[in-house]
């Protein structure tokens, strides 16, 4: 359960969390996957973003991906997952600025993003890890 937290929101849907800023990395380059990514000579990595699963009785189990403004292959992601919606954009803060807590040092970044989540039957996906 690496990089993995439960998060449950205040009232008004809102929530935060501290974390790293997300760093992209490469999808597994054995098997089909590296054969088609060699053929089309491309490169096999994601552009930096951060994974979330939203789940609320009545609503659509929501699976998606914000992923990191300015990351140099968020024209080139080896799934094709990047849409325009799903570009976070980060703001950085520099010394000078009061942090969220104490500990914190410059620089640091947020992000607000806002998720829409859709009427309709809550489903919980059944995990890969047992």
């Amino acid at each position: 359960m690496n990089l993995r937290g439960r998060f449950m929101t205040h009232e008004d849907g809102r929530f935060w969390f501290r974390s790293v800023k997300p760093a992209g990395y490469p999808v597994p380059t054995h098997g089909p996957t590296g054969y088609l990514l060699r053929a089309q000579r491309r490169h096999p990595y994601r552009p930096a973003h951060l994974h979330v699963l939203g789940y609320k009785p009545s609503f659509k189990t929501m699976i998606t991906q914000v992923f990191v403004d300015g990351d140099e292959r968020l024209e080139s992601d080896a799934v094709f997952g990047v849409t325009r919606h799903l570009i976070g954009k980060y703001r950085r803060h520099d010394s000078g600025e009061t942090p969220p807590v104490p500990d914190v040092q410059a620089p640091w970044y947020t992000l607000d993003y806002t998720f829409v989540m859709r009427p309709g039957e809550a489903r919980r996906p059944i995990p890969p890890i047992k």
